[in-house]
């Protein structure tokens, strides 16, 4: 099953979980700015050969090269056309 939940949920349940925990009441609506959020992402190198072709593996895939691939801290924001789907078993 899939779970959906669009700009206005999200940001409904981010204002319930500051009055909750923060004692605060806030609205996004009257802000000029959308909330922010972080997430890490793995930027991905692949080894290569001498003559700078990727390396493959026998099953024909690319070999990761996990000493050169490294996770990069990146941000985003919460806008009107923005949306979390995951989904329930």
């Amino acid at each position: 099953m899939e779970i959906k939940l669009n700009s206005w949920d999200i940001n409904q349940a981010i204002e319930d979980y500051i009055k909750k925990k923060h004692d605060l009441d806030i609205d996004f609506s009257e802000m000029h700015d959308y909330p922010c959020f972080k997430y890490t992402e793995r930027e991905i190198v692949y080894k290569r050969h001498k003559n700078g072709k990727v390396k493959k593996h026998k099953d024909g895939y690319w070999l990761v090269d996990e000493k050169k691939t490294k996770y990069v801290e990146k941000y985003g924001e919460i806008s009107d056309d923005t949306s979390i789907s995951f989904y329930l078993d």
